[in-house]
């Protein structure tokens, strides 16, 4: 895993990191759950709690550990010892650490910050923990040079967002920028932007996957959690 982040979140340390290509495609829609389980173990030896991603702003909390995947595209949880996860291949995974020991993560396809899904885990945090500082961490995901976008949907993105979400792909052709997105999303609801990873999912073929360049179907993981007690919490 390659961490992003690590703070604390109240007397807790927290961490955000991700897998790459040589963690193992991490997809639970794509990878037996026996492989799968041991591919997560080797990447981080904590219960996985992850999600149905519909692209949209559902926001789950996670009070345990569970095998079930709820539908959503967002997990929020105080609970120590729990890893929690989003996939992805070409859109934003955003990890979050609050300061009153709430840890999030967010799946930020177009359509689900065009929704509201960072928005929507920010409240979710703050009705649990209180109002005290945010931080958000970006995993890998595809940039504007590699990122062809309709210009209508384009337009309509600009007055949502701002028009620094406007570019042009490697051809000149009109592309969107969701690194940008993710940061006026950040600077509207008060949230440091505390890492961004430079990786192209798009043109980093040895460590990712990307649907849009490659019509690739595995997907890394970013992953938020709160460190265990000694004794060994782990969200049962």
């Amino acid at each position: 895993m390659q961490p992003l982040i690590s703070c604390h979140s109240g007397k807790r340390p927290a961490h955000v990191a991700h897998s790459t290509r040589h963690d193992g495609d991490l997809s639970p829609r794509t990878v037996a759950p026996a492989e799968l389980h041991e591919r997560r173990r080797r990447a981080l030896d904590l219960p996985w709690v992850a999600l149905r991603q519909v692209h949209g702003d559902r926001v789950v909390l996670v009070e345990r550990a569970t095998a079930d995947r709820p539908v959503g595209d967002a997990l929020v949880t105080r609970r120590p010892g729990l890893a929690l996860a989003v996939h992805s291949g070409d859109c934003v995974p955003v990890g979050l650490v609050g300061s009153g020991g709430v840890v999030a993560v967010a799946h930020g396809g177009w359509k689900g910050l065009e929704a509201g899904v960072l928005e929507s885990c920010v409240r979710r945090m703050r009705a649990l923990a209180g109002t005290g500082p945010i931080r958000a961490a970006v995993g890998p995901h595809i940039r504007s040079q590699r990122y062809e976008f309709g210009a209508a949907d384009l337009e309509r993105l600009a007055r949502r967002f701002d028009s620094r979400v406007v570019d042009a792909d490697a051809h000149g052709a009109p592309a969107l920028d969701l690194t940008a997105a993710v940061e006026f999303e950040c600077e509207r609801l008060d949230v440091e932007l505390a890492a961004v990873s430079p990786a192209c999912t798009a043109l980093e073929s040895d460590d990712y996957w990307s649907h849009r360049a490659r019509g690739e179907s595995g997907r890394i993981a970013l992953v938020a959690w709160l460190e265990p007690d000694e004794e060994g919490d782990h969200g049962g």
